[in-house]
């Protein structure tokens, strides 16, 4: 069988990069493969189909929170040089192929924490240097607000925390964020900004409830101490709401 006449076939507005992709071997599961193609061509219907017939089943026969294990297969399949389901050559079923993955995923779930790395907060907040102000500030609430960092990364709720861990810590775009929910570009852009905004948020009120202070010497501390460039982008959001 042709693949390549057969995905011009079901998809003939679409185009792929066939070096990308596994050698195909010799199967009954050439549907599998087209639409795997598809999938990493980045195309709409094919992703949705690739959601609801192979993710999510995958995922229902899982240990583990159902939604961020299929956000996290869509990472591992779609997202990364290369995605994962570029190696997919066909040998078994796609479905068998998938729940490969998401099994790999569960294990890896079970094992993670919930706590932001401490790195991860030093980026948020820059090293102050040589300024007396911020140093002074920088030594009398540093704890504080790692302390709040970790409690607003910890009480976020799932879907904010695995949104902001693509963009802070796995340092993806929209773009590759809305391939891997499966939305326009718009859709993914306001996912990401409900998230950071929450993540502010909760970072003002525990360091408010840490610091028993009111709204202008928060704001200033704030000002003061958090100076990066994803701090300032993460803010931004929230004072626009």
């Amino acid at each position: 069988m042709d693949l390549a006449a057969e995905f011009t076939k079901r998809w003939p507005n679409a185009t792929y990069d066939r070096a990308r992709l596994a050698p195909v071997e010799a199967s009954e599961h050439h549907d599998d493969v087209v639409l795997a193609w598809a999938c990493v061509a980045g195309l709409t219907e094919a992703l949705a189909e690739l959601d609801e017939k192979v993710i999510v089943p995958a995922v229902a026969h899982a240990r583990g929170d159902a939604d961020e294990l299929a956000q996290l297969a869509r990472v591992r399949l779609l997202v990364g040089e290369p995605p994962s389901l570029t190696n997919y050559r066909g040998r078994g079923s796609l479905a068998a192929f998938v729940r490969t993955v998401v099994m790999r995923l569960a294990i890896d779930q079970h094992r993670a924490t919930r706590h932001i790395e401490n790195d991860a907060i030093e980026s948020l907040v820059d090293r102050v240097g040589t300024d007396p102000e911020l140093a002074h500030m920088r030594e009398r609430y540093a704890g504080d607000l790692g302390a709040a960092l970790q409690t607003a990364w910890r009480n976020l709720a799932p879907h904010d925390r695995f949104v902001l861990d693509l963009e802070l810590h796995q340092h993806l775009g929209i773009e590759q964020i809305a391939t891997i929910y499966g939305v326009h570009r718009t859709s993914a852009t306001r996912k990401v900004a409900s998230a950071r905004a929450s993540f502010v948020a909760a970072t003002r009120d525990a360091l408010r409830e840490k610091l028993a202070i009111g709204d202008g010497t928060l704001d200033s501390i704030l000002r003061l101490m958090t100076t990066s460039t994803k701090w300032t982008s993460l803010a931004a959001i929230d004072d626009a709401r």
